[in-house]
């Protein structure tokens, strides 16, 4: 019988030997321990790869798109320039629908953007820099005309010129650089505070395919979006408010929209205007944004819509926005169905610049007053350092 026992214990005291190095081979094994260790087994070491290359990857991206929100100062402008560049642009605006390039009308305003822009008005330099890239303004030496408006604008609007120059790298306007070296002035446009450099970067982010990164790219686009919308960009503002809609954030979605169209973009006034007139609008639909019914409200968005949709080529904006229908609860205050913007364009022209006026600034930044080139040289004038 003691024989027996003795038997069945040494059976027991052996299989759990056996376990104990079983369990002890399988915590160890493809630890190399040195000498005559396991080899690692390959789908720990892909395993381990993948996580390493994924930390580094969302570490690198971190901190190479870290994004602080900064809104780009402008300075204030002169009351004399200014007087200037009204003028001009009333009339350029009026002549954006029939007027040719080259012609009579734009040839003839060049003047007065010249001499405002190189008396430090960034408006003025701006919009002259598109005339003249779009051929609308001649000019025999464009690309360096062009390249001397950036560097004076530099001065005012640094973001701006930044951005610009990312732009004008493509077509060769006065610089170039290495490479992909175009994207470094874009972050540096960003960075410094450009809406426009900002938007591409969120829409660049936005369109890389890599899983990993999507939550904190998804993180970034935002802030650059948010802070490109509170500086007047209608297509971030939409961006922005699709984003939030399909997260379920209706509040911050309606704001964004309403937005949107303060910034002149007619998607977004489409969008509110078919969420206010949808009556029958569930979680899940296009329109829905957990708001009630209001005809009136989505009638005075469509009347915008329909203005900034029209007359896109004019690029109106509807800062007056609040005082025609503001968001709901506040009730609707009386209207004309007109946007500031529209009544000043179908008002009468400003006053013609006193000529006196005109020769003053001319003289003040080296100009010729009948053409706003270099007096000197007859060329486009270079900025002065």
């Amino acid at each position: 019988m003691v024989a027996r026992i003795f038997k069945i214990i040494v059976i027991i005291m052996t299989a759990l030997i056996i376990l104990v190095i079983w369990v002890g081979m399988s915590l160890f094994n493809g630890i190399d321990l040195g000498g005559t260790g396991h080899s690692t087994s390959p789908g720990m070491i892909d395993e381990y790869k993948a996580r390493k290359i994924k930390m580094e990857k969302m570490e690198q991206l971190q901190a190479n798109l870290e994004f602080v929100c900064k809104h780009e100062e402008k300075p204030e402008l002169l009351p004399e320039t200014q007087q200037l560049y009204n003028y001009a642009l009333y009339h350029d605006l009026h002549n954006m629908w029939t007027g040719k390039r080259g012609d009579a009308v734009w040839n003839g305003l060049a003047r007065y953007y010249r001499i405002a822009a190189m008396n430090g008005d960034y408006k003025a330099n701006i919009r002259l820099q598109y005339l003249l890239k779009s051929g609308r303004i001649s000019s025999d030496m464009p690309q360096t005309e062009v390249h001397n408006l950036n560097e004076e604008l530099a001065k005012q609007l640094p973001a701006t010129a930044y951005y610009n120059l990312y732009g004008y790298l493509d077509v060769g306007y006065g610089v170039r650089t290495e490479k992909d070296g175009k994207y470094a002035y874009l972050r540096k446009a960003a960075d410094l505070g450009s809406r426009e450099a900002q938007y591409v970067v969120a829409d660049m982010l936005e369109q890389i395919n890599d899983e990993d990164t999507l939550q904190l790219r998804i993180k970034i686009v935002e802030k650059l979006l948010s802070c490109a919308s509170e500086q007047g960009l209608g297509k971030a503002s939409n961006s922005l408010g699709i984003g939030f809609k399909m997260d379920k954030e209706y509040a911050k979605a309606l704001e964004a929209f309403h937005q949107g169209v303060k910034n002149g973009d007619s998607q977004s006034a489409y969008q509110l205007t078919k969420t206010f007139e949808n009556t029958n609008a569930k979680e899940g639909d296009l329109d829905y944004l957990n708001i009630q019914y209001d005809l009136e409200r989505a009638n005075r968005y469509k009347t915008i819509e329909d203005y900034l949709y029209k007359k896109d080529y004019l690029q109106p904006k509807v800062p007056d926005l609040d005082d025609i229908v503001p968001l709901p609860p506040a009730p609707l205050p009386e209207w004309d169905g007109k946007i500031a913007f529209q009544r000043w364009f179908e008002g009468e022209a400003p006053p013609k610049p006193d000529e006196a006026l005109v020769r003053r600034l001319a003289w003040r930044a080296g100009l010729n007053g009948d053409t706003g080139l270099d007096e000197k040289t007859g060329m486009p004038k270079k900025p002065t350092k």
